[in-house]
Protein backbone atom coordinates (compact mmCIF):
# COMPACT_ATOMS: atom_id res chain seq x y z
CA UNK A 1 0.00 0.00 0.00
CA UNK A 2 1.35 3.68 -0.93
CA UNK A 3 2.37 5.36 2.57
CA UNK A 4 0.52 8.66 2.86
CA UNK A 5 2.71 11.20 4.27
CA UNK A 6 2.82 15.15 4.42
CA UNK A 7 4.49 17.22 3.00
CA UNK A 8 6.51 18.57 5.74
CA UNK A 9 5.70 17.53 9.89
CA UNK A 10 5.10 21.09 10.29
CA UNK A 11 3.13 23.29 8.30
CA UNK A 12 0.42 20.28 7.39
CA UNK A 13 -0.51 19.48 10.62
CA UNK A 14 -3.70 21.37 11.01
CA UNK A 15 -5.02 20.05 7.90
CA UNK A 16 -3.40 16.49 8.06
CA UNK A 17 -4.52 15.75 11.73
CA UNK A 18 -8.10 16.32 11.03
CA UNK A 19 -8.09 13.97 7.93
CA UNK A 20 -6.71 10.92 9.48
CA UNK A 21 -8.99 9.05 10.88
CA UNK A 22 -7.52 8.56 15.08
CA UNK A 23 -6.22 5.18 15.94
CA UNK A 24 -5.92 4.32 19.57
CA UNK A 25 -2.41 5.80 21.20
CA UNK A 26 0.40 3.79 20.76
CA UNK A 27 3.16 2.81 24.23
CA UNK A 28 6.28 5.65 23.59
CA UNK A 29 4.54 7.37 19.87
CA UNK A 30 6.57 10.22 20.58
CA UNK A 31 9.99 8.30 21.18
CA UNK A 32 9.01 6.72 18.11
CA UNK A 33 8.22 10.20 16.17
CA UNK A 34 11.47 11.63 17.28
CA UNK A 35 13.54 8.47 15.99
CA UNK A 36 11.57 8.50 12.72
CA UNK A 37 12.79 12.21 12.10
CA UNK A 38 16.75 11.17 11.88
CA UNK A 39 18.52 12.91 9.02
CA UNK A 40 16.28 14.19 6.96
CA UNK A 41 13.60 11.88 6.61
CA UNK A 42 9.72 12.58 7.05
CA UNK A 43 8.10 10.13 9.29
CA UNK A 44 4.88 8.10 7.46
CA UNK A 45 1.83 9.91 8.30
CA UNK A 46 0.09 7.34 10.91
CA UNK A 47 2.89 7.79 13.17
CA UNK A 48 2.94 11.68 12.24
CA UNK A 49 -0.96 11.40 13.43
CA UNK A 50 -0.16 9.00 16.62
CA UNK A 51 2.06 12.01 17.65
CA UNK A 52 -0.48 14.82 17.06
CA UNK A 53 -3.35 13.49 18.74
CA UNK A 54 -1.17 11.81 21.78
CA UNK A 55 0.30 15.63 21.62
CA UNK A 56 -3.25 17.05 22.39
CA UNK A 57 -4.20 14.50 24.56
CA UNK A 58 -1.35 15.70 27.02
CA UNK A 59 -2.36 19.10 26.37
CA UNK A 60 -5.77 19.05 27.43
CA UNK A 61 -4.88 17.00 30.26
CA UNK A 62 -2.38 19.57 31.60
CA UNK A 63 -4.59 21.95 31.18
CA UNK A 64 -7.25 20.57 33.28
CA UNK A 65 -4.95 19.94 35.74
CA UNK A 66 -4.02 23.61 35.87
CA UNK A 67 -7.63 24.22 36.61
CA UNK A 68 -7.49 26.52 32.92
CA UNK A 69 -9.97 24.12 30.83
CA UNK A 70 -13.19 26.79 32.21
CA UNK A 71 -10.80 29.42 31.55
CA UNK A 72 -10.84 31.43 28.63
CA UNK A 73 -8.42 29.84 25.79
CA UNK A 74 -6.65 33.72 25.92
CA UNK A 75 -5.07 32.88 29.00
CA UNK A 76 -2.82 30.71 27.25
CA UNK A 77 -2.56 32.52 24.29
CA UNK A 78 -5.04 31.16 21.73
CA UNK A 79 -7.13 34.22 21.87
CA UNK A 80 -10.80 34.35 19.46
CA UNK A 81 -12.13 31.57 20.96
CA UNK A 82 -15.09 31.76 23.54
CA UNK A 83 -13.70 27.96 24.83
CA UNK A 84 -11.43 24.88 24.45
CA UNK A 85 -15.14 23.72 23.02
CA UNK A 86 -15.78 26.09 20.65
CA UNK A 87 -14.70 25.33 17.15
CA UNK A 88 -15.09 28.82 15.11
CA UNK A 89 -13.44 31.73 16.10
CA UNK A 90 -15.52 35.05 17.17
CA UNK A 91 -16.43 36.83 14.31
CA UNK A 92 -15.12 34.00 11.82
CA UNK A 93 -17.40 31.83 9.25
CA UNK A 94 -15.36 29.38 8.73
CA UNK A 95 -14.85 26.06 10.61
CA UNK A 96 -11.62 25.28 12.45
CA UNK A 97 -9.89 23.41 14.85
CA UNK A 98 -10.53 25.16 18.07
CA UNK A 99 -8.40 26.59 20.35
CA UNK A 100 -6.62 23.57 21.67
CA UNK A 101 -5.92 22.65 18.06
CA UNK A 102 -4.32 26.30 17.57
CA UNK A 103 -2.58 25.18 20.90
CA UNK A 104 -1.40 22.07 19.44
CA UNK A 105 0.37 23.45 16.97
CA UNK A 106 2.21 26.09 18.56
CA UNK A 107 3.48 22.84 21.60
CA UNK A 108 4.28 20.64 18.34
CA UNK A 109 7.13 23.45 17.05
CA UNK A 110 7.89 23.80 20.75
CA UNK A 111 8.82 20.68 20.94
CA UNK A 112 9.16 18.76 17.83
CA UNK A 113 10.79 22.29 15.85
CA UNK A 114 12.90 24.02 18.66
CA UNK A 115 13.91 21.49 20.63
CA UNK A 116 14.42 18.57 18.11
CA UNK A 117 18.29 18.35 18.16
CA UNK A 118 18.32 18.26 22.34
CA UNK A 119 15.36 15.14 21.72
CA UNK A 120 17.71 13.30 19.32
CA UNK A 121 20.45 13.65 21.18
CA UNK A 122 18.44 12.51 24.26
CA UNK A 123 18.15 9.12 21.95
CA UNK A 124 21.13 8.93 21.51
CA UNK A 125 21.78 8.28 25.05
CA UNK A 126 18.28 6.61 26.25
CA UNK A 127 16.00 4.61 24.98
CA UNK A 128 12.67 6.33 25.80
CA UNK A 129 12.15 10.37 25.56
CA UNK A 130 8.23 10.09 26.77
CA UNK A 131 8.92 11.87 30.27
CA UNK A 132 11.43 14.18 28.68
CA UNK A 133 8.33 15.24 25.87
CA UNK A 134 5.56 15.54 28.94
CA UNK A 135 7.85 17.95 30.73
CA UNK A 136 8.94 19.91 27.68
CA UNK A 137 4.89 20.34 27.60
CA UNK A 138 4.38 21.35 31.16
CA UNK A 139 7.01 23.93 30.48
CA UNK A 140 5.14 25.10 26.98
CA UNK A 141 2.45 25.35 28.95
CA UNK A 142 4.27 27.11 31.93
CA UNK A 143 5.59 30.14 29.76
CA UNK A 144 2.50 30.34 27.96
CA UNK A 145 0.44 31.07 30.91
CA UNK A 146 3.08 33.62 32.36
CA UNK A 147 2.74 35.53 29.06
CA UNK A 148 -0.77 35.55 28.07
CA UNK A 149 -2.08 35.39 32.06
CA UNK A 150 0.41 37.08 34.08
CA UNK A 151 -2.23 38.28 36.80
CA UNK A 152 -3.40 34.53 37.12
CA UNK A 153 0.41 33.59 37.21
CA UNK A 154 1.62 36.04 39.62
CA UNK A 155 -1.32 35.02 42.12
CA UNK A 156 -0.48 30.98 41.85
CA UNK A 157 2.91 31.49 42.54
CA UNK A 158 2.43 34.31 45.30
CA UNK A 159 0.24 31.94 46.94
CA UNK A 160 1.84 28.48 46.21
CA UNK A 161 5.14 30.08 47.99
CA UNK A 162 2.71 30.71 51.00
CA UNK A 163 2.14 27.49 51.50
CA UNK A 164 5.37 25.29 50.67
CA UNK A 165 6.62 27.54 53.32
CA UNK A 166 3.26 26.89 56.12
CA UNK A 167 3.76 22.85 54.76
CA UNK A 168 7.98 23.89 55.37
CA UNK A 169 7.44 24.89 58.77
CA UNK A 170 5.20 21.96 60.26
CA UNK A 171 2.02 23.97 60.25
CA UNK A 172 0.06 22.44 56.74
CA UNK A 173 0.42 19.29 55.69
CA UNK A 174 0.47 17.79 52.17
CA UNK A 175 -2.61 14.69 52.31
CA UNK A 176 -2.66 13.65 48.84
CA UNK A 177 -1.82 14.79 45.35
CA UNK A 178 1.24 16.53 44.22
CA UNK A 179 4.02 17.53 46.41
CA UNK A 180 5.07 20.29 44.53
CA UNK A 181 1.59 22.49 45.53
CA UNK A 182 -0.44 22.08 41.96
CA UNK A 183 -4.44 22.26 41.63
CA UNK A 184 -5.40 18.63 42.99
CA UNK A 185 -2.90 19.18 45.99
CA UNK A 186 -4.73 18.12 48.93
CA UNK A 187 -3.91 20.03 52.10
CA UNK A 188 -4.75 19.93 55.61
CA UNK A 189 -3.44 21.30 59.18
CA UNK A 190 -3.60 17.78 60.59
CA UNK A 191 -2.02 15.20 59.18
CA UNK A 192 -4.90 12.43 59.74
CA UNK A 193 -7.17 15.15 58.35
CA UNK A 194 -9.82 14.11 55.80
CA UNK A 195 -11.09 16.05 52.63
CA UNK A 196 -14.97 17.14 53.01
CA UNK A 197 -17.11 15.43 50.27
CA UNK A 198 -18.23 18.97 48.72
CA UNK A 199 -15.32 21.61 48.34
CA UNK A 200 -15.17 24.13 51.26
CA UNK A 201 -16.49 27.45 49.84
CA UNK A 202 -13.76 29.90 50.15
CA UNK A 203 -15.17 32.36 48.35
CA UNK A 204 -16.33 34.78 51.07
CA UNK A 205 -13.00 33.74 52.95
CA UNK A 206 -11.29 35.21 50.03
CA UNK A 207 -13.24 38.63 49.28
CA UNK A 208 -11.96 39.88 53.25
CA UNK A 209 -8.73 38.48 52.16
CA UNK A 210 -8.47 40.74 49.35
CA UNK A 211 -9.96 43.71 51.10
CA UNK A 212 -6.45 44.03 52.26
CA UNK A 213 -4.08 42.36 49.87
CA UNK A 214 -5.11 44.45 47.43
CA UNK A 215 -3.60 45.68 44.72
CA UNK A 216 -0.88 44.82 46.32
CA UNK A 217 -1.26 41.42 45.47
CA UNK A 218 -0.62 42.41 42.04
CA UNK A 219 1.38 45.64 42.31
CA UNK A 220 4.39 44.70 44.86
CA UNK A 221 7.90 44.64 43.43
CA UNK A 222 10.41 41.98 43.77
CA UNK A 223 11.48 42.96 47.54
CA UNK A 224 8.00 43.80 48.20
CA UNK A 225 6.64 40.55 47.60
CA UNK A 226 8.23 38.74 50.36
CA UNK A 227 5.74 40.85 52.59
CA UNK A 228 2.78 39.59 50.00
CA UNK A 229 3.37 35.97 50.78
CA UNK A 230 4.13 36.49 54.87
CA UNK A 231 0.51 38.20 54.93
CA UNK A 232 -0.57 35.20 52.57
CA UNK A 233 0.43 32.72 54.59
CA UNK A 234 -1.08 34.21 57.89
CA UNK A 235 -4.21 34.24 56.55
CA UNK A 236 -3.55 31.14 55.34
CA UNK A 237 -2.96 29.71 58.86
CA UNK A 238 -5.84 30.99 60.43
CA UNK A 239 -8.30 29.13 58.11
CA UNK A 240 -9.40 26.33 61.20
CA UNK A 241 -10.79 29.32 63.15
CA UNK A 242 -13.07 29.58 59.97
CA UNK A 243 -13.88 26.29 60.34
CA UNK A 244 -11.81 24.69 57.11
CA UNK A 245 -9.30 22.11 58.35
CA UNK A 246 -8.61 20.64 54.77
CA UNK A 247 -8.81 22.05 51.11
CA UNK A 248 -7.45 21.61 47.65
CA UNK A 249 -4.90 24.15 46.88
CA UNK A 250 -7.41 24.72 43.79
CA UNK A 251 -10.11 25.62 45.95
CA UNK A 252 -8.52 28.44 47.89
CA UNK A 253 -6.44 29.34 44.10
CA UNK A 254 -9.65 29.85 41.92
CA UNK A 255 -11.43 32.11 43.53
CA UNK A 256 -8.81 34.30 44.86
CA UNK A 257 -8.16 34.61 41.09
CA UNK A 258 -11.83 35.22 40.15
CA UNK A 259 -12.25 37.75 42.91
CA UNK A 260 -8.74 39.77 41.93
CA UNK A 261 -9.30 39.63 38.39
CA UNK A 262 -12.59 41.62 39.06
CA UNK A 263 -11.08 44.18 41.83
CA UNK A 264 -8.14 44.97 39.39
CA UNK A 265 -10.48 44.97 35.87
CA UNK A 266 -12.33 47.54 38.50
CA UNK A 267 -9.52 49.47 39.66
CA UNK A 268 -8.58 49.70 35.80
CA UNK A 269 -12.13 50.73 34.37
CA UNK A 270 -12.81 54.26 34.28
CA UNK A 271 -16.43 54.67 35.19
CA UNK A 272 -17.46 57.69 32.47
CA UNK A 273 -16.61 56.09 29.13
CA UNK A 274 -15.83 52.29 30.23
CA UNK A 275 -12.13 52.72 28.54
CA UNK A 276 -9.45 51.25 30.38
CA UNK A 277 -7.00 53.90 32.36
CA UNK A 278 -4.19 52.64 34.81
CA UNK A 279 -4.00 55.01 38.46
CA UNK A 280 -0.05 55.84 39.03
CA UNK A 281 -0.45 53.98 42.25
CA UNK A 282 -1.31 51.16 40.27
CA UNK A 283 0.80 50.20 37.36
CA UNK A 284 -0.64 46.77 35.97
CA UNK A 285 1.82 43.47 36.13
CA UNK A 286 3.96 43.19 33.35
CA UNK A 287 3.02 46.93 32.04
CA UNK A 288 5.77 48.22 30.24
CA UNK A 289 7.32 51.31 31.37
CA UNK A 290 9.15 54.17 29.56
CA UNK A 291 10.88 51.01 27.56
CA UNK A 292 7.85 50.67 25.60
CA UNK A 293 8.56 52.28 21.99
CA UNK A 294 12.37 50.84 22.38
CA UNK A 295 10.53 46.88 22.33
CA UNK A 296 8.59 48.05 20.07
CA UNK A 297 10.67 49.36 17.27
CA UNK A 298 11.54 47.65 14.01
CA UNK A 299 15.19 47.71 14.73
CA UNK A 300 14.59 45.91 18.36
CA UNK A 301 12.31 43.22 16.68
CA UNK A 302 15.02 42.76 13.83
CA UNK A 303 17.46 42.27 16.62
CA UNK A 304 15.38 40.01 18.39
CA UNK A 305 14.47 37.61 15.60
CA UNK A 306 17.99 37.10 14.45
CA UNK A 307 19.04 36.32 17.64
CA UNK A 308 16.48 33.75 17.98
CA UNK A 309 17.24 32.44 14.36
CA UNK A 310 20.70 31.97 15.63
CA UNK A 311 20.07 30.45 19.32
CA UNK A 312 17.72 28.10 17.52
CA UNK A 313 18.24 24.49 17.42
CA UNK A 314 18.16 23.80 13.60
CA UNK A 315 20.07 22.30 10.66
CA UNK A 316 22.88 25.39 8.90
CA UNK A 317 20.25 24.86 6.11
CA UNK A 318 17.19 25.87 8.05
CA UNK A 319 19.06 28.80 10.01
CA UNK A 320 20.84 30.43 6.63
CA UNK A 321 16.96 30.02 4.71
CA UNK A 322 15.49 31.51 7.79
CA UNK A 323 18.22 34.45 7.51
CA UNK A 324 18.13 35.08 3.91
CA UNK A 325 14.26 35.20 4.06
CA UNK A 326 14.05 37.68 7.25
CA UNK A 327 16.56 39.91 6.24
CA UNK A 328 14.23 40.50 2.86
CA UNK A 329 11.25 40.62 4.45
CA UNK A 330 13.18 42.96 6.28
CA UNK A 331 14.01 44.95 3.41
CA UNK A 332 10.35 44.51 1.36
CA UNK A 333 8.32 45.11 5.04
CA UNK A 334 5.45 47.77 3.03
CA UNK A 335 5.23 46.21 0.07
CA UNK A 336 3.40 42.66 -1.11
CA UNK A 337 4.98 39.90 -1.28
CA UNK A 338 5.87 37.86 -4.69
CA UNK A 339 4.64 34.54 -4.87
CA UNK A 340 6.08 31.35 -3.33
CA UNK A 341 7.25 30.51 -6.84
CA UNK A 342 8.63 33.52 -7.46
CA UNK A 343 10.56 34.24 -3.99
CA UNK A 344 11.33 30.95 -4.19
CA UNK A 345 13.41 32.08 -7.53
CA UNK A 346 14.72 35.63 -5.85
CA UNK A 347 15.73 33.80 -2.51
CA UNK A 348 17.39 30.59 -4.37
CA UNK A 349 15.48 28.70 -1.72
CA UNK A 350 13.02 25.69 -3.33
CA UNK A 351 9.87 26.93 -3.22
CA UNK A 352 8.64 24.00 -1.38
CA UNK A 353 10.78 24.62 1.77
CA UNK A 354 8.77 28.17 2.07
CA UNK A 355 5.75 27.56 4.12
CA UNK A 356 8.04 25.92 6.64
CA UNK A 357 10.07 28.62 7.12
CA UNK A 358 7.26 31.25 7.32
CA UNK A 359 5.88 28.82 9.70
CA UNK A 360 8.83 28.93 11.69
CA UNK A 361 9.05 32.88 11.79
CA UNK A 362 5.68 33.63 13.06
CA UNK A 363 6.85 31.80 15.77
CA UNK A 364 9.73 33.55 16.47
CA UNK A 365 8.43 36.70 16.00
CA UNK A 366 7.63 38.34 19.39
CA UNK A 367 3.45 38.09 19.75
CA UNK A 368 2.38 41.74 21.06
CA UNK A 369 1.11 42.62 24.38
Amino acid sequence: MLKKRPSTHFVTAHSCAQRWPRRTSLPSVFTAFVRGLQGERTPDADLFHDTWHGLRAALAGEIKKRGLWQSPPSYLGACGWESWGAETPQGSGAREQGALGELVADCYAFIFVDRLQSLKRQLEEKSDIEGLVLLNIRHFLHERQREHDPLGFRIFELLQTAVEEAVASGALHVLAGDKRIRNDTRLGFDPAAELPLSPPDLEPVVLRWNDELMPALLTANNRQQGAVVQQLRDRLLDLPRCGVEAFRFKDLLDPLKRDARGRWAALLADEKDGSITLSPQAPAPGRPGSAVESRQSFEHLTRCVSTSIDRMEADARTRSQLTTLWRYLRRQSEERLPSYRRLGQLLSIPRERLPVLFALLRHLVPRPR
